[in-house]
């Protein structure tokens, strides 16, 4: 019980008259009928105000009557709401276990997004089904990501540190993800590959030519970059480019980005790029970019952006 409760306890037992509870005590033969059903009616009474306050005092509220941040605290969670949001809304859902699953509902730009969180043991699905029409599969940052979508709704969910996450909402998948990105931030996780110093960064997922593609794009130094990953089960040495960059450059050489062979093609000044293939975990990387480019600028900032999927493990 806690120290409200028993606090609400002794403030009713205090209420009632000690020369009530002496007579009620006494009970005389002749009234010993009469007394005890009354004595058996306040005794019922008194359980229903104390299983009353008990359960007010247990934790967090039930579903819909006002759930707030302390409330989700009560069942371990802390949800990671993005920046730029507005009109947020807690909740708590019931779920198959003793441990309900958080939601928070807000507005981002004009779209209606719901987050959920629930401690499991495993992977679980903790939103109503959906006839989705896209569905992609990749890791990222060491967390397995799923990204489904149709024609009005998108989904990203994902399973950490023994917690199924979700985000719902009628944004673009693009968009979704954006919002994904800020919330892996909160979370202390990596989901964008961008320099301390990029700016107009953005987070991407989608296929090409089925290969599922994540792409951080920025602004660096007045440069648009595109860096791209994709896994592989192919391995060659003439590797697929990801990076969806043709054209004729005028200069073109053979590399290596640590310790990956590599590709690069560019015009002085102009756009570029090079794309490299990490054979140990079988995954394609590229980056070009827009103008300024040069042999060794581009090696550089691949070698910079190059996270070796080894290093999430």
């Amino acid at each position: 019980m806690s120290e409200l409760v028993y606090a609400r306890f002794l403030l009713f037992m205090n209420a009632v008259d000690d020369d009530l509870l002496e007579e009620a005590l006494a009970t005389p033969k002749r009234r010993l009928t009469t007394h005890w059903k009354a004595l058996a009616a306040a005794a019922a009474c008194l359980c229903v105000v104390l299983g009353g306050l008990f359960w007010q005092g247990r934790g967090p509220a039930v579903p819909g009557s006002g759930v707030t941040v302390a409330d989700l605290a009560g069942y371990g969670y802390e949800l990671p709401l993005p920046a730029d949001i507005r009109d947020v809304l807690y909740d708590l859902l019931p779920s198959p276990s003793e441990i309900p699953i958080a939601q928070a509902r807000f507005d981002k730009g004009g779209h209606a997004v719901t987050l959920r969180a629930w401690k499991t043991e495993e992977p679980q699905e903790i939103f109503d089904g959906e006839a989705w029409t896209d569905q992609m599969d990749w890791n990222e940052g060491g967390a397995a990501l799923t990204l489904c979508s149709n024609a009005q709704t998108a989904q990203v969910s994902w399973y950490t540190d023994e917690t199924q996450w979700a985000v719902r909402s009628d944004m673009t998948p693009a968009d979704l993800l954006d919002t994904v990105d800020d919330i892996f931030s909160v979370l202390g996780h990596q989901l964008n590959h961008a320099p301390e110093n990029a700016q107009d960064i953005h987070y991407n997922a989608f296929l090409l030519d089925d290969l599922v593609v994540g792409e951080t794009s920025f602004t660096l130094d007045g440069v648009t970059c595109v860096y791209r990953i994709a896994p592989t089960y192919e391995i060659r040495s003439d590797f697929a480019d990801i990076s969806g960059v043709e054209g004729d450059f005028a200069y073109r050489s053979e590399a290596e980005v640590g310790w990956c062979p590599a590709r690069l093609a560019w015009n002085d000044g102009g756009a570029g790029k090079v794309v490299w293939f990490d054979v140990v975990p079988g995954q394609l990387y590229s980056l070009s970019v827009d103008a300024g480019a040069t042999q060794e600028g581009l090696s550089e900032l691949a070698s910079q952006l190059f996270l070796p999927a080894q290093d999430e493990f």
